[in-house]
């Protein structure tokens, strides 16, 4: 008898936003990126791949929509969590985690991409899409990998997944899922803000 085991669960929502919020934050996530760079003196290029505090309370009360933004993520690494059987991740635990306030900015211009990674030491990590890309045409396109991609070939299944990038759409993935973003040729900015779920950020 052949057995499937050890699944997957990915989490792919997408949020109907009043358009006054979906328009905030896109204003708030280039304007904190760009504050970073100032007060750490760093470029665009490190802004993207280090983490910084989003949620402050400075920024919460220059863009009140980011309260929005924390909830979502709060709810989507809950539902993810408890998709799983023996989950012991409340949701109050998790929105203890949101209170560290640390997020990535990866907005991406004209010729940007991701190449393959994983998110160490985080049980899960999160995207919300601010921006709509037509994947087929401008490139910019999630890749997440099955984590036997790099096995004996004939003894796995298909090794990729792919999601398009869609305007207030939430993806939560296990931590240990590597993925990609492919080249992006888009003249607008492809916008996005990522957070990690990490055990050190919990009181268990």
């Amino acid at each position: 008898m052949i057995k499937t085991i050890f699944p997957i669960n990915v989490l792919v929502k997408d949020y109907d936003l009043p358009e006054d919020v979906t328009n905030e934050l896109a204003i708030a996530m280039p304007a904190i990126f760009q504050s970073i760079m100032l007060e750490h003196d760093i470029d665009a290029d490190e802004a993207s791949s280090n983490e910084f505090p989003v949620f402050t309370d400075k920024n919460l009360e220059a863009f009140p929509a980011l309260l929005k933004l924390r909830e979502i993520f709060t709810d989507g690494f809950f539902e993810l969590a408890n998709s799983f059987e023996d989950n012991t991740l409340t949701r109050e635990l998790i929105s203890n985690m949101t209170k560290f306030n640390i997020g990535k900015l990866p907005i991406m211009k004209k010729g940007d991409y991701q190449r393959l990674h994983g998110h160490v030491n985080a049980v899960a990590f999160a995207i919300f899409y601010l921006t709509d890309v037509n994947n087929e045409r401008q490139g910019g396109e999630l890749i997440l990998k099955d984590p036997s991609f790099n096995t004996n070939y004939g003894f796995k299944p298909p090794e990729d997944y792919a999601v398009e990038t869609k305007k207030n759409r939430l993806v939560v993935v296990p931590g240990y899922i590597w993925h990609e973003v492919t080249p992006y040729t888009g003249d607008d900015d492809r916008i996005t803000i990522v957070m990690n779920l990490c055990l050190d950020n919990l009181d268990l």
